[in-house]
């Protein structure tokens, strides 16, 4: 075909314009700084002792003085930037790890979903029980233990305004939840969580939430998941916790949308503690949604961050919460701290161009690609996840326009932004993206090898949808050109074996993502070519050859990546 990247000549305006920190750094160096200001010095030098020490020579020699002494001062103040720089990564480093030091996976088998049988029931004898009345007005009705012990041990330290509240001699969380449990006023409903069974009948809500005790426990409840998912969230970015993230998500995403849900229907009552942490849970559920394909406003989620009271008082949530349920119209101004803001500004950017990129005309793609570009401009340096999704996005929509080189240099970029291990979920993106380029380009090799590492790097961190993808880039790509069999599948195979694994490639990608686009197709055409060889009958009873009937699960998984070809 016609290499579309004719037009893009190197003085084409719309080039990439992406910046090479390298020459920064050839230029900052020790050794050039040094060779630079002993040039300048030298030919200062030079000057006076050839032409004298007129008027002319003595400002062109001050000219050089002042020369060396910039390069000297640009080179301290890179050091110092590049030493923030260091000193930042360093405690991002330490926080992260920080988060995720005692945090223990999930079991491999999905948790069942945690639900009490039946609402509570009312009993008077329990009327003089005010911190079961406190639980009887919470959002939800079951508790993991450690956030039913923060609730109790909230309740109890709070102080009473009530006669009622007046405990004499308050026993701790722990005793009072064995008492609980022996009242039969809580059950176990699975490992470690809890179910409210019984509650009073007195004193009533009024009375209850007008209390000190009922807003320090509901403040406590709601801290408890918020703190849990925002560290899921980090361990969701991370090889090592990936796949049990994706376990704690899937068992709790539901209850965490329950909890602000019914959080935001309280209203004027809910207490203002409570609204930050609500907007952390939205946080963490938006990294996951993202994860997993969801739209932003899953399940309504950000239309309840939007209804809570006292939103206001926090312009970024309010904003983020405004963005994601999609009532944002116009981009956020500037307000402290300045990354927070900018970093928002840059989400409405991408949004925008993204949703112009569904269905782009080709005299609307260079706008977005301004529009992308403005976008990733404007990211805070250290949000790497940001600048690797802007980056992924813009060579998407260079391939939208031809322009393979120019995706190339923003996969590299993005490529180089993770080698360090941050985002190596955006890294697998960016490996599979790549196999893309390379195979419009014609080098189907090179597309393979990348889509096996993308596959690799989606497998360790349970990436779904990503390994979803990847087979069935692989998968079609066998079905195309077969003669990669021996590098996906090994030696030895016939065309017919090779198709028969792709049909479980297939089966597979579709189970694991039921909205990919082109699966489906590519399935119907391996069926196809095996239709011919199947056999029914008395040949079926005779014939001993192996049978190429479609696989409905994965047989053979690709081979993993090896060196890059040549």
């Amino acid at each position: 075909m016609r290499n579309p990247d004719e037009q893009a000549r190197p003085d084409d305006p719309a080039a990439p314009s992406t910046p090479r920190s390298t020459v920064w750094q050839g230029f900052l160096g020790t050794a050039s700084v040094v060779a630079y200001a002993l040039l300048f010095e030298l030919a200062r030098s030079l000057v006076i002792n050839s032409l004298g020490d007129s008027t002319g020579v003595k400002v062109l020699a001050g000219t050089l003085r002042w020369l060396s002494v910039l390069v000297i001062v640009a080179a301290a103040v890179y050091v110092g930037y590049r030493f923030v720089q260091w000193y930042r990564e360093k405690v991002r480093v330490t926080e992260e790890l920080a988060l995720l030091a005692d945090l223990i996976e999930p079991a491999p088998q999905r948790a069942t979903a945690h639900r009490c049988s039946g609402p509570p029931r009312s009993t008077a004898a329990l009327n003089d029980r005010i911190i079961v009345a406190v639980l009887r007005e919470l959002p939800v009705r079951d508790f993991e233990t450690a956030a039913l012990l923060a609730v109790l041990d909230a309740a109890l330290d709070a102080p009473a305004r009530l006669p009622v509240e007046r405990l004499a001699a308050p026993p701790t969380a722990a005793v009072l939840l064995g008492e609980l449990r022996r009242d039969g006023i809580v059950n176990t409903a699975g490992a470690q969580r809890y179910c409210l069974r019984k509650v009073p009948v007195l004193p009533d809500r009024a009375d209850v939430r007008g209390g000190a005790r009922w807003p320090a426990a509901l403040t406590a409840l709601v801290h408890h998941y918020a703190d849990r998912s925002a560290r899921w969230a980090t361990a969701l970015e991370t090889v090592r916790f990936a796949a049990g993230a994706r376990r704690w998500f899937e068992a709790e995403e539901p209850y965490l949308c329950t909890l602000v849900h019914r959080c935001a229907e309280l209203g004027a009552e809910l207490p203002a503690a409570v609204v930050p942490e609500l907007a952390r849970i939205g946080d963490a559920l938006d990294v996951w949604y993202a994860r997993i394909g969801l739209e932003e406003n899953h399940a309504g989620l950000a239309a309840d961050l939007c209804a809570l009271p006292g939103l206001n008082d926090h312009v970024l949530h309010r904003d983020l919460a405004r963005l994601r349920a999609d009532r944002l119209r116009e981009r956020p101004g500037r307000y402290r701290p300045r990354s927070l803001s900018t970093g928002l500004a840059a989400r409405w950017e991408h949004r925008a161009a993204l949703r112009r990129l569904e269905r782009p005309g080709p005299r609307e793609l260079p706008a977005v690609v301004a529009q992308l570009e403005a976008s990733w401009w404007l990211l805070p340096r250290e949000d790497v996840a940001g600048e690797v999704c802007a980056l992924i996005n813009l060579a998407v929509a260079h391939l939208w326009q031809g322009r393979l080189d120019a995706a190339k240099d923003r996969l590299d970029l993005a490529d180089a932004l993770t080698r360090t291990g941050r985002d190596p979920d955006g890294r697998a993106h960016v490996h599979e993206t790549m196999g893309l380029v390379w195979w419009v380009r014609g080098d189907a090799a090179k597309a393979l090898h990348r889509w096996q590492q993308a596959l690799g790097e989606y497998r360790v961190m349970a990436d779904d949808h990503g390994i979803a993808r990847c087979l069935q880039h692989l998968g079609s790509a066998l079905l195309e050109d077969p003669g990669h069999a021996e590098t996906l599948l090994g030696p030895g195979l016939s065309r017919l074996e090779v198709t028969r694994q792709v049909t479980g490639w297939l089966a597979t990608a579709r189970r694991l993502h039921r909205d990919l686009r082109y699966a489906e197709h590519y399935a119907a055409q391996a069926e196809a070519q095996l239709g011919g060889t199947r056999r029914t009958g008395l040949r079926a009873l005779l014939d001993r050859t192996p049978s190429h009937a479609p696989l409905t699960e994965i047989d053979r998984w690709p081979l993993p990546a090896t060196d890059p070809p040549d």
